[in-house]
């Protein structure tokens, strides 16, 4: 599994960016709050063929899955989500998001992203 950081999604080569998992959503979220998470390849389309393309993508919020979208050759490889952010005792502690896509080549890439709770 590679697990890539920031600089890896603003430097990586083109082979890096189609594999990352790249999370967008807000910073910060509100206790209980529903957010919108999108997950997509980071800058560079993945190819969607019949011997290449992702087979799923998996998000989970610490070590508990929260979703898996499994994928043909006919899907681009964005999920758009709405979670949950945790209750109000978990005011002021972070949660961490990963994302996980596996390339049915390339195996399994992921990518983390720390969202402040408030």
């Amino acid at each position: 599994m590679s697990c890539v950081d920031a600089k890896t999604i603003v430097e990586g080569t083109d082979f890096e960016k189609k594999h990352t998992p790249l999370i967008e959503c807000k910073d910060v979220v509100k206790a209980g709050e529903l957010f919108e998470v999108k997950i997509h390849s980071a800058g560079v389309d993945h190819p969607m063929d019949d011997n290449h393309f992702i087979q799923f993508i998996e998000v989970k919020m610490g070590d508990i899955t929260l979703v898996r979208v499994d994928l043909t050759q006919y899907v681009k490889p964005d999920v758009v989500l709405y979670l949950k952010a945790p209750s109000e005792e978990h005011k002021g502690y972070e949660m961490k998001l990963s994302a996980y896509m596996y390339c049915n080549l390339h195996g399994i890439w992921k990518y983390e992203k720390e969202i402040k709770i408030e």
